[in-house]
């Protein structure tokens, strides 16, 4: 029989060959790391947290033909910098050495998620505890999922915790579809009630001046209208720090509530009309005071996201025209089923004698605009629009039109761009199109000989995506035929394409566009296909050998007008209280 060693035996053997095993206490009982100051330790901490912050690749480049619409790439990201009510409960502990697997609760048929870092480190030891919890950037997001109800007491810990820092707050009131795999029959479907978002409210509004950013979501526009009213009252302290402002009422069989519910139609003036802040506005279906000192002079504005508002809640020409003349650092504008009210016929201001900066119905200028989303407008109001901008540094446009013929929209942009003054002596004529990088096609009924149109003045695309489901097969057609003869010479249509984002076709098409486009001398160099188009594995094969990148993405759900966000698990949480 061989000699048995004892514990102390085993573990002083294992220290003497492999001295520096870190899953070894130190004999002591001391730790290395311990001895860094504190400081230095939340430095760490606050670099761990970065990590949280990195999408993956594929949500990415998903995202990456979305430029226009900056709350898409900041939900994702959002949703993972920090602590939220779903991953955390923040309830009563003593025991800091207490592993957070141990407190974990919720359903056992579902694998919890992994804590977020600044959880895990301050379940490590009551030093790091003690680090975490005085480290105050650990804790500046705060998410309240559809689930939350009052007294909210996590959101009292992070506003605490937090200390006088600014805050990034997400609210979620959209409730979970419900299905018999993660809804149970005993769980509140509607949200939050009222009286919990008047809680809510109360707890976040006095930090209003703290706030960096602020998104709420909502599927009831009275949850909306509650937060509203909330940040409206006259008590309400300016929003000095709101860099991102997002309110998304995401119900489509509300569009036209105001009509419906007159009662709700009020257009509120927020924060005591001054956020000076203010680089990022999304509206979905909200509406407010659209003559507001923060809407109206918003110098620093940078992306604006106006969708899907009723006709009778939209901005008349004239406020419109003075959000858009007062945001000169203006980058990106989408304007989807939203706008300035009326038809352009009657888009004029009259004269103001008070008014001696220029002609009032002179061309927008939005000189630094570069990215620009249409979408779910008539022809004659889409052409209208872009008559009334100035817009010479745009590079990346996306266009979404089902009903109407849209060739006398292609021809406008096809024009000479609308100008302001007499071009430089040096300087020719060009169209819209002319300078336009990446463009998006959703949707655009037209004629084939306009898509001729469209593509010929497409000298510098590099980036093209196409939802051929709604699309004439031409405009993929084309570029299985990238050279056109004329008499003398060749015309190569889209000569510097070199990206494909593409949904709604076939494997064989696409290795027909790639082989063309190969043996034209044209090649394209990035292949991204939506995983539902009929691909298949020799497809993949051949396309990935004939290519530099090749991806699959997943697209959106063609009966959603949104994104569809995903749920928080709210079973799966993490107790965190001191």
């Amino acid at each position: 029989m061989g000699i048995v060693h004892g514990p102390q035996v085993a573990e002083e053997l294992n220290r003497k060959l492999l001295p520096d095993n870190p899953f070894i206490p130190p004999k002591d009982n001391s730790c290395l790391i311990n001895l860094l100051p504190p400081e230095l330790l939340s430095c760490i901490f606050e670099v761990g947290t970065l990590d949280d912050e990195f999408e993956e690749e594929d949500e990415m480049i998903a995202q990456s033909w979305n430029k226009a619409h900056p709350h898409r790439f900041d939900k994702m990201s959002e949703a993972s910098m920090g602590t939220s009510d779903a991953d955390i409960n923040i309830t009563g502990e003593e025991d800091a050495n207490e592993e957070a697997s141990s407190v974990m609760t919720g359903s056992s048929d579902t694998s919890p998620p992994s804590p977020p870092f600044q959880i895990i480190v301050s379940h490590v030891c009551r030093h790091w505890r003690s680090v975490a919890f005085s480290t105050p950037s650990l804790w500046t997001y705060i998410a309240v999922p559809p689930c939350a109800r009052s007294p909210y007491e996590h959101v009292s810990t992070l506003l605490e915790r937090s200390k006088s820092l600014p805050i990034d707050i997400f609210i979620d009131c959209e409730p979970r579809d419900r299905d018999e795999d993660s809804v149970s029959e005993d769980e509140d479907e509607d949200g939050p009630s009222e009286a919990d978002l008047k809680l809510l409210f109360a707890l976040l509004v006095p930090h209003v001046h703290r706030w960096r950013s602020m998104e709420v979501q909502v599927l009831s526009y009275e949850h909306m209208y509650a937060f509203l009213t909330a940040v409206s009252d006259s008590s309400v302290a300016p929003a000095s720090q709101l860099a991102t402002l997002q309110l998304y009422h995401h119900d489509e069989e509300e569009e036209s509530f105001s009509s419906a519910n007159p009662n709700l139609s009020k257009h509120f003036t927020l924060f005591g009309g001054s956020a000076p802040c203010l680089k990022n506005l999304a509206l979905w279906g909200v509406h407010v005071d659209w003559s507001q000192s923060w809407l109206t002079s918003a110098s620093n504005l940078v992306a604006l996201d106006l969708e899907y508002h009723a006709e009778d809640v939209r901005p008349s020409w004239t406020a419109f025209t003075t959000i858009l003349r007062g945001a000169p650092a203006l980058e990106s504008l989408s304007l989807r089923s939203s706008g300035p009210s009326g038809n352009p016929a009657h888009w004029v201001i009259e004269p103001n004698p008070a008014h001696t900066d220029g002609d009032l119905n002179d061309p927008i200028q939005l000189l630094k605009l570069t990215d620009l989303d249409l979408a779910f407008h008539s022809p004659a109001y889409a052409s209208g629009l872009l008559r009334k901008l100035h817009i010479p540094a745009l590079r990346s446009l996306a266009l979404d039109f089902e009903d109407g013929d849209y060739t006398e929209f292609i021809t406008h942009l096809a024009e000479p761009t609308t100008t302001v003054g007499p071009l430089p002596a040096n300087e020719q004529p060009r169209s819209l199109l002319s300078g336009i990088e990446t463009l998006k096609i959703s949707g655009l009924p037209c004629s084939d000989q306009s898509v001729l149109t469209l593509y010929g003045e497409l000298n510098i695309l590099d980036g093209l995506n196409l939802s051929m489901d709604y699309l004439s097969d031409v405009f993929l057609d084309l570029l299985c035929m990238p050279t056109r003869t004329f008499v003398g010479h060749n015309f190569i249509w889209l000569p510097r394409l070199k990206t494909l984002f593409v949904s709604g076709t076939s494997g064989n098409k696409i290795r027909e566009v790639v082989q063309n486009r190969r043996d034209a001398g044209v090649p394209l160099k990035s292949i991204y296909v939506e995983e539902s188009c009929d691909v298949d594995d020799d497809d993949v094969e051949w396309i990935k050998d004939n290519v530099e990148m090749f991806e699959f993405f997943e697209g959106s759900d063609d009966e959603d007008v949104v994104d569809i966000i995903e749920d928080m698990e709210d079973g799966n949480e993490w107790s965190d209280m001191d």
